[in-house]
Formats: structure tokens, sequence, C-alpha cells
């Protein structure tokens, strides 16, 4: 049995991801949201700091101890003009979310892999505003998507 471990599953591409994964032969989807409900029946909150350890451990335990494929694909798009008062804020709450959420589900696959002696995936979702940028009032949606980029390239490199 293939375990896959989908972020940001209850809606959108993350829904139609875990749907069509759903449809594979011998394989579980452990869909996550923000909150549990249809597509998703993990809970989680990214843009606290320790929910991707309490998610990762939450998919294991579910899993029986083994998860084989990761699918990093929640993320916000939240527009936050150059003049907004929380504009700091909202860069810190983007990164949180769709960076070091993300890299921090990374690290911990990455980790039970070689603990278990086992390779596995990992599908990182980006945007095109990884390379070309967005709207003036989305800097910190590009930068996170271009980090997610420059992650991916990096753990493919080394693992």
């Amino acid at each position: 049995m293939t375990t896959i471990l989908v972020t940001g599953s209850s809606r959108g591409i993350g829904a139609a991801i875990a749907s069509s994964l759903g449809d594979l032969p011998d394989t579980r989807v452990l869909g996550h949201a923000t909150r549990s409900g249809p597509g998703a029946n993990l809970a989680a909150d990214l843009s606290e700091p320790d929910a991707p350890a309490r998610l990762w451990a939450e998919a294991l335990a579910r899993a029986g101890g083994a998860v084989d494929v990761l699918v990093n694909n929640a993320g916000i798009f939240e527009a936050s003009p150059l003049d907004a008062d929380d504009w700091s804020e909202s860069w810190a709450r983007t990164m949180q979310i769709n960076l070091t959420a993300s890299a921090e589900l990374c690290r911990l696959a990455v980790l039970h892999w070689q603990e278990r002696g086992v390779g596995g995936r990992i599908v990182n979702i980006a945007s095109r505003a990884a390379y070309r940028g967005d709207s003036p009032a989305h800097w910190h949606y590009a930068a996170s998507k271009g980090g997610m980029v420059a992650m991916t390239k990096t753990i493919a490199r080394g693992y």
C-alpha cells in the first residue's frame, strides 16, 4: 500500500490531486486542510510553527508508520499592498504557510525515508510567480514560490 500525504486537499488543485491519486489501486491518500471536512481527514493550521510536525506525526500514525509520498500543495494568496500597516505580518504569514511549513514537512519526510532505508517522493506545488514575479501586492507570494522551487531543486540534488 502506497500512502500519500496531500496538503491543502480540501479544494482546488489539492482536491483534484487527492481525488486523482485516490483512484490509483493500492493507494491511501491522507488529505490535509486547516479544518477537517470533505477532502481532508487531517487538520492542521500551517500558520502555526509547530503544525507541520504535528501533521506529519498524525499522518504517520494514521498510515501505520510509513508515508511514501508527500505532496506540498497548501498555500495562500493574499494581497498586501506596500503601504499596508500589516505588510511585514502578511509577509511572515505567507512565508510560514507557503514555504516554511512545506520545508519542515520535506525535512521530516527525508528524515523518515532515511531512517526507514527507503526512498520516497516529494511533489512541491509552486507557481509561475516563482519565475516571473507577481503583482505589486504579492511580493511575498512570488518570493515564497521562488523559494519553493529552489528548495525542491536542492532536495532533488541532495537526496
